[in-house]
């Protein structure tokens, strides 16, 4: 009779401890590091706007229980977040994360940025027993990377796997479209007409699938601010402005310091549309490489057809629906 109650309690042991086991996962995020996480994850917090749409586009929305000061500006998390239970405001990456506020929503998963301290933050919570993932995603492979991780993560990978697959179809259908076409210079202006992106950030990236050339594609890093002679020195076929220009740098092109560049004079300047956000690295630059291609070859793209792709792009990931209820989102504003 005592070697049968051994056994039995040996067995509940084995048993409480494969089930302890079978609880978490430890996956690598793209720092390398080695995270593991306790399943099923509930509670989930994003400290920066890219890393929210990315929770929103893996079908977290529920389960988000703090985000970025500045996620309160984007129409895709206006139109996903219950207003009678938003989620706790945490700080951002250019005034400072707040870790107690952080650690007071005990989430069960944080998704950061690799930029700036990223992977410090990123230690010192997990450390602290809030496991903390970091994603980087400046490439369309990062981006895939990234919806992985986190479907992964979270238990959301059939979700995931499906938004992939949507991103997926729509690089190569561009591709495809302009594949034997001329790359006409494209320069893409962000929070003022003499800043631009690096060769290094996703936007440069999304140029070349469209089918143009970045005029800033040999420079590295971050964005980059250069002069007006560099500016005129390049004199770009065509202008992108991302939706964050103020009206008064779009008129700066039209005034007489820059009246020989070729974008002004054959009247190809094209702004992003606003609260769009299709210029960060989200899912959402998949509806944004759709429109860059349109301005950059139009005469590539079917006729009519760009806000029915896009519109079905935003039903895919967020359902049935989902573009004709809010316009606004995928770009379809007068």
């Amino acid at each position: 009779m005592k070697n049968l109650i051994q056994l039995f309690i040996a067995l509940c042991f084995v048993l409480s401890f494969s089930t302890s086991r079978a609880n978490q996962i430890t996956i690598q995020d793209q720092a390398g590091r080695d995270v593991t996480i306790k399943q099923p994850v509930e509670r989930v917090v994003t400290t920066f706007i890219p890393a929210t749409i990315f929770a929103l586009c893996a079908g977290l929305g529920d389960k988000l229980v703090g985000a970025s000061t500045k996620d309160t500006t984007s129409s895709i998390y206006e139109a996903l977040i219950p207003k009678n239970k938003p989620p706790v405001l945490v700080g951002n990456r250019t005034i400072g994360v707040n870790l107690e506020t952080i650690a007071s929503l005990h989430p069960d998963l944080v998704i950061l940025y690799g930029q700036k301290d990223g992977v410090r933050l990123a230690n010192r919570l997990t450390k602290l027993g809030f496991p903390a993932i970091v994603i980087v995603p400046e490439t369309f492979a990062g981006m895939t990377k990234s919806l992985a991780i986190i479907g992964e993560a979270t238990g959301q990978q059939k979700h995931t796997d499906k938004v992939i697959a949507a991103m997926t179809e729509i690089v190569l259908k561009v591709q495809q479209r302009v594949v034997h076409k001329e790359k006409p210079s494209v320069y893409y202006a962000t929070s003022n007409l003499l800043r631009t992106v690096s060769g290094d950030m996703l936007q440069n990236e999304m140029i070349t699938f469209a089918g143009g050339r970045n005029v800033s594609e040999k420079t590295k890093g971050f964005f980059i601010s250069i002069s007006r002679e560099q500016f005129s020195a390049w004199n770009p076929d065509i202008i992108l402005c991302s939706d964050r220009l103020p009206t008064t740098e779009i008129a700066r092109i039209n005034s007489p310091e820059f009246m020989n560049i070729t974008a002004r004079k054959e009247n190809n300047i094209f702004r992003v549309p606003q609260e769009t956000y299709w210029d960060f690295p989200s899912p959402l630059a998949m509806a944004g490489l759709l429109w860059m291609s349109d301005k950059i070859h139009p005469e590539a793209s079917a006729d009519d057809t760009l806000q029915q792709e896009i519109d079905h792009y935003y039903d895919t990931i967020f359902g049935e629906g989902f573009s004709k209820k809010f316009p606004n989102v995928v770009g379809n504003t007068p």
